[in-house]
């Protein structure tokens, strides 16, 4: 059935309806920071399409299309097109979890796994529309599609990250994600490091998107053959597809896989990042393997966010300064705002929390700009990687929440700036369990949970070198570390469901 779409995103979302989820929410002492995120919570949720039917293969206004029941899925990409892309999902996926959106993750993931054939040389597709066909703006055939290589490794990633959000079995089991993760750590990095072989996943050179690049920033000032976006997600997805070998008691291959992801990261501080480039990164190569150097965005802080960077040198340090200083320039600010919400993260990520917060704060300030592709997306807002991802920087990389290491456990580190003296977040899913976690500044953790297993293991961390921590207001020698570069101290505590408890680095 054909209609004559005159396309209202807001209106059309706005009769979408789908299960109840988990009602994240958070209570601080900064008015600006309550304000964003119950928005965030309403806007993110406003672009799921689960259980509805509408148009595919939208992509201007006034379009004529087709109309299709639509699988479990929100929008990850321009609200103007009626599709989920590769690139903004990976990004999105963590915030859309913490809102609940676990089958619409799953659905969109698989979507995505199963679309790498042998014909398509293990490329996923770019662009998938909601009733899970190719979009065809992005797909002409399997020789002509949008591809960019960062999006192959953060697929692996992504799935990693998920099954420990989710402990969801299928994560770890399901034929299609186990066969695309399986063919683009192999056979997909061999079929793509043919014009430099090094063990890295290049592009063919041309610098068109529908013949494959080598990098996600498409507002190029040159062409590259690999690009640092793709060598550290490479990096990355080799350390997830060990963990998921592991997992599934495949030891002796991930092994291996570790190994790779080791001999990669040599190989980028020794040679690759380094060479010819005495004080900071190389960001890629280029037709000639010539390495290149100065500001590529994308594919310059890639590189420390996908942690393939040195983080105990000097040279990774002023990388960091580097990047904020070129963010800081008018030349270098990226005009799409969905590029730069990358960053808060990267800076939180290495307990930079001031610039973390700095960073987070612009977005914030440019949520009703008008977008720079205004005709596809309207205002900041409006592009759905905004309010998702705004999610997750408040509730994993300032609070500093993460699923440990084992199965029932998870793994706090407060990340909060000067500004905020206190963010408690309730209803935090990790697996079976349900978390309230409380951080005053970065020097008291308070946390329950309820649901879950009986008994849960808790790795409560704070910034800085303290012998002790008091648990409860006990006194307990705790373990000093490093962690992305700086050091923190912490402890594990053994905890019981429905009750409350507290470590603090000083009475």
């Amino acid at each position: 059935m054909k209609t004559f779409l005159l396309f209202a995103v807001q209106t059309m979302l706005s009769v979408s309806v789908f299960a109840q989820k988990q009602d994240i929410s958070i209570d601080t002492d900064q008015k600006e920071l309550q304000e964003v995120f119950d928005w965030a919570k309403q806007k993110a949720r406003s672009f799921v399409v689960t259980g509805t039917r509408g148009p595919v293969n939208v992509y201007k206004k006034n379009q004529s299309a087709d109309i299709a029941s639509y699988q479990p899925a929100y929008w990850a990409g321009y609200p103007l097109r009626t599709a989920f892309y590769s690139r903004d999902f990976c990004h999105q996926a963590v915030g859309a979890h913490l809102l609940g959106l676990e089958e619409e993750n799953f659905t969109m993931l698989r979507a995505f796994a199963a679309s790498a054939t042998k014909e398509r040389k293990w490329f996923p597709l770019w662009a998938i529309n909601f009733d899970g066909s190719p979009y065809t703006l992005d797909y002409r055939n399997d020789d002509d599609f949008v591809r960019e290589i960062p999006a192959v490794f953060e697929l692996v990633e992504k799935n990693a990250q998920l099954y420990d959000w989710t402990k969801d079995q299928r994560y770890l089991n399901d034929a299609a994600l186990l066969l695309f993760n399986t063919k683009a750590v192999s056979d997909f990095v061999a079929l793509h490091d043919i014009k430099k072989p090094n063990g890295v996943a290049e592009s063919e050179g041309s610098g068109n998107i529908f013949k494959g690049t080598a990098t996600y920033n498409e507002h190029r000032d040159q062409t590259l053959i690999e690009a640092g976006d793709g060598i550290g997600s490479q990096y990355q997805a080799y350390l997830a597809f060990a963990k998921l070998l592991r997992l599934t008691g495949k030891r002796s291959q991930a092994q291996a896989y570790n190994k790779k992801a080791k001999v990669l990261w040599n190989y980028f501080n020794t040679e690759w990042g380094v060479k010819n480039n005495k004080e900071l990164y190389n960001r890629g190569y280029d037709k000639n393997n010539l390495p290149v150097s100065g500001w590529g965005k994308e594919n310059s802080w890639f590189l420390p966010l996908k942690e393939i960077t040195d983080q105990r040198s000097n040279r990774h340090l002023n990388y960091l300064d580097y990047i904020d200083a070129q963010l800081g320039s008018k030349e270098g600010l990226p005009e799409n705002i969905e590029a730069i919400t990358y960053v808060p993260e990267l800076f939180f990520k290495y307990g930079q929390n001031e610039r973390g917060w700095k960073w987070l704060k612009y977005i914030i300030s440019k949520i009703n700009t008008v977008h720079a592709m205004a005709t596809l997306t309207g205002t900041n807002g409006d592009y759905p990687e905004v309010s998702f991802v705004l999610i997750s920087n408040v509730v994993q990389d300032m609070m500093g929440i993460n699923p440990g290491a084992k199965g029932n456990s998870l793994e706090t580190c407060s990340h909060l700036p000067q500004d905020i003296e206190r963010v408690k977040v309730s209803n935090v899913k990790i697996g079976g369990a349900m978390y309230t976690v409380n951080q005053q500044g970065i020097s008291g953790t308070t946390l329950s949970y309820s649901g879950g297993e009986a008994t849960q293991y808790w790795q409560a961390g704070f910034p800085g070198s303290h012998p002790y921590l008091y648990v409860n207001g006990i006194k307990k020698k705790s373990h000093i570390g490093q962690k992305n570069g700086f050091t923190y101290s912490y402890i594990e505590v053994k905890i019981g469901r429905d009750r409350q408890y507290t470590v603090a680095t000083q009475l």
